[in-house]
């Protein structure tokens, strides 16, 4: 998707300014220089994974020159380049050094009253040298479908890896004036923004005229979010041509000529954009802006996809690894859109009608960025197209205000306030319109991460419609007539909503089962159809699990009801994640819950069924002999019953069995090797229940005190699955429980050193797939 966004840029831009045939051989030079150039970049940064690798998890001392600082919260953060790290042997004046490795750029933190050996964030300068003592840390990789990959993310930043700071000192260097000057104005403007605007506001000044999005307030930025809107929370093309513009029109009226407010204008939008963070959206605007004031001093005229080119060789050159950011190919797609995409929609649909005109922009937004969106957020706010024709015309407002905030606020904080006062007003109308769309039928709709052929055969058929209009526009203009405008608008807004259904979820073809990676704790994802079953969903060891690893997997399979959630008994680490998905996640609705009978004194699990119902959910505590299906998958409960009385909470857990087929699993929770016995005792007379069981959930993440012999003997099981967390405390799974598989022959699977695990089958035959693979 990226390579297309890209080489779809440049190929329309080179077709646009070349005569001939020429652009096609440069075009494809182009394309070979960029394969080139990402194939060295990628041996470049394995070698610097590799120097990472070897020091993460030593104590290290790291020498650096500072190239940013941070502190909001309570805590420093300052971005460290041209590193030496070497290891500490041991402590005091009598250090020893085994080993050096260049790391060249590493993010450093620590809590402002963490220790007394670290100074205070205004001693550090940017440029100056620093030495900072503790451990090397890898940034995390994605675990499961639809996570949030940061070492990806911080690789696309050109950062290595992380260190919390436990000793630091300042050892010279030269400072950088120009940048530490910026930094300085920008740590004093957004003082002044949250000195003197309301808490609410202040958040959202600072992001979108400093591209500070620390002080953002989380909820907000779901709700906009979640309606299509957070890109106004990101200093763009739309902020820096109010402000760029803003100056470049002063200055001319100031006298200056188009040479001397052009660069006057480039030299301001330069240091701005440097001021604000130089993200990737920021750099596309700056070389965009910066690209129209050389034209207006050159006196030339600006093609905005020329500009748009250069901007995007700039940045890849240096970071091939950007093209898989969604920031990144959202930014460009947009502008894209605009600048090839509108005017052969404005051509079909005939110029000239402003409220026409305004949802032909959008809409060609939308039909490039649709997979984008998908492919990263994995839903898509359908509202969110009229809801931007109201929204992106006050912005200039919001940013005026915040820009007065910033400046007025050193003055007093009456005036500061006052200058934040249309904002205030326009960010309260802003948040009326989002939870009144929210409170439409069909709001957000999940259609999960699409397929990469249905993302190449949706832009293929784009291609064809667009090619379409283009030619139903010429020949309007040669032949003088046209459709009445009324067909056209219902033939183009046609196309915008059948063709997004090429990205639509395909059903799941037999069934699926995926054993989410949630560190310590249990999570399965049962699918088969468009059907979609859970078991369990919790985590001891991570404490946001249901934001950061179940929501995103299950909108990234496109899972917006869940028919079944079985909750095998009421520890955390198997319903914190449920109880995230009936309390904040409105996108996804749960059906039924399904608690153990022997359940119904539990805190926890009468808490959990209270917020079911208060969500509309069914919840049932059901005992062994209950069944149910869906999409051909049968799950019968086996234990416990309702006369069996567990000796405590992990002794209430739930066994499922699950039949597709010929194919036959086993759930087991939390179940002790007491508890497999009373299993085995109460199936004494139905062996063949057991005895066809191929796949084992094992019980109590591995556990020495279960998966006994007897039981596995019992079981005809090749394949195990073990969810836990590497590195837990309770050294789960025991060697025991996996020298008792390996006697058997039984295949092992580990979330731990693996990831996900997913396993397919069509009732016959059986497939493995981990996620790290």
């Amino acid at each position: 998707m990226p390579a297309l966004l890209a080489a779809g840029t440049g190929a329309v831009c080179l077709k646009r300014r070349s005569k001939g045939a020429v652009w096609l051989p440069v075009f494809l030079l182009f394309v070979l220089l960029g394969m080139g150039r990402a194939g060295d970049t990628k041996q470049k940064w394995e070698a610097r994974e590799r120097a990472c690798m070897e020091m993460a998890g030593i104590f290290s001392e790291l020498h650096g020159r500072v190239s940013a600082v941070e502190e909001s919260e309570g805590k420093v953060q300052i971005t460290l380049e041209e590193n030496v790290v070497r290891p500490l042997a041991g402590g005091g004046e009598g250090r020893s050094f085994s080993m050096s490795r260049q790391i060249p750029c590493v993010l450093v933190s620590w809590k402002t009253d963490a220790t007394e050996d670290m100074p205070d964030a205004r001693d550090f300068k940017i440029g100056s040298n620093v030495t900072v003592r503790g451990k090397l840390e890898l940034f995390a990789r994605a675990r499961n479908p639809g996570e949030f990959d940061s070492r990806s993310y911080y690789r696309g930043q050109g950062v290595d890896c992380r260190m919390y700071g436990e000793e630091a000192e300042i050892s010279g260097g030269d400072v950088s004036p120009l940048p530490e000057l910026l930094r300085q104005i920008r740590e004093k403007a957004n003082q002044n923004i949250m000195r003197s605007a309301a808490a609410e506001d202040a958040g959202i000044f600072s992001a979108a005229v400093l591209g500070d999005k620390k002080a953002l307030d989380s909820e907000i930025r779901d709700l906009y979010q979640k309606n299509g809107i957070a890109h106004l929370l990101a200093i763009s093309g739309l902020h820096l041509s109010i402000i760029g513009m803003g100056g470049y029109k002063l200055l001319r009226k100031a006298g200056l000529g188009y040479k001397g407010a052009g660069l006057a204008g480039a030299a301001f939008i330069f240091c701005y954009g440097a001021m604000t963070g130089g993200s990737p959206s920021v750099v596309r605007a700056v070389v965009m802006m910066s690209t129209g004031f050389l034209a207006s001093y050159l006196g030339r005229t600006y093609d905005l996809l020329s500009a748009l080119s250069l901007a995007l060789l700039m940045l890849v050159w240096e970071t091939p690894e950007l093209l898989t950011q969604g920031g990144v190919q959202l930014s460009f797609g947009a502008v894209f859109a605009v600048g090839s995409v509108l005017p052969v929609i404005q051509d079909y649909l005939g110029k000239g009608r402003k409220i026409l005109g305004a949802l032909a922009v959008s809409a060609a937004i939308q039909l490039v960025t649709l997979p984008v969106i998908l492919w990263d957020f994995f839903q898509f706010p359908v509202y969110g197209i009229f809801l931007n024709l109201l929204v992106i015309p006050l912005m200039g407002g919001v940013i005026c205000s915040g820009i007065g905030t910033a400046l007025l606020g050193g003055i007093s904080y009456k005036v500061g306030a006052l200058a934040a006062g249309t904002g205030h007003y326009i960010l309260r109308f802003y948040e009326w319109l989002c939870h009144g769309t929210e409170r439409l039928p069909y709001h957000t709709l999940v259609m999960g991460r699409p397929a990469a052929a249905a993302v190449i055969l949706y832009y293929m058929v784009l291609l064809v419609v667009l090619i379409g209009m283009k030619r139903a526009a010429g020949k309007r203009d040669e032949a003088g007539k046209f459709r009445p405008i009324w067909l056209r608008t219902a033939l183009f807004f046609s196309i915008c909503v059948f063709l997004p259904c090429i990205l639509l979820p395909r059903p799941v073809d037999g069934m699926e089962i995926l054993f989410l990676d949630v560190g310590q704790g249990d999570g399965i994802l049962l699918r088969s159809g468009r059907g979609a079953m859970l078991i369990d969903g919790g985590s001891t060891s991570e404490k946001k699990l249901g934001e950061y690893r179940l929501e995103p997997c299950l909108k990234s399979c496109g899972v917006s009801v869940i028919e079944y959630a079985f909750v095998s008994h009421g520890d955390l680490d198997h319903i914190s994640g449920v109880r995230y998905l009936l309390e904040s996640c409105e996108e996804i609705e749960i059906r039924n819950l399904l608690l153990p009978c022997q359940g119904r004194e539990d805190d926890a699990l009468l808490s959990l069924a209270e917020l079911a119902r208060e969500r509309g959910t069914k919840v049932s505590f059901i005992e062994a002999g209950d069944s149910f299906n869906m999409e051909g998958i049968g799950v019968t409960c086996l234990y416990p019953g309702i006369p069996d009385l567990p000796a405590d909470k992990n002794e209430e857990s739930e066994v499922l069995k699950v039949d597709y087929g010929n194919c036959h699993i086993l759930f087991t929770g939390d179940m002790s090797g007491e508890g497999e016995l009373r299993l085995l005792s109460a199936l004494s007379e139905k062996p063949g229940v057991l005895s066809e069981i191929q796949i084992l959930k094992t019980a109590h993440h591995g556990s020495r005190f279960s998966s006994g012999e007897t039981f596995l003997d019992a079981l005809g099981v090749k394949w195990a699955v073990i969810s836990y967390a590497e590195g837990n405390s309770y050294g789960h799974p025991h060697k025991e429980v996996l020298e008792r598989l390996g006697d058997r022959s039984v295949k092992i699977y580990g979330t731990a050193e693996r990831g996900a695990i997913t396993m397919k089958t069509d009732g016959k035959m059986v497939r493995w797939k981990a996620f790290l693979d």
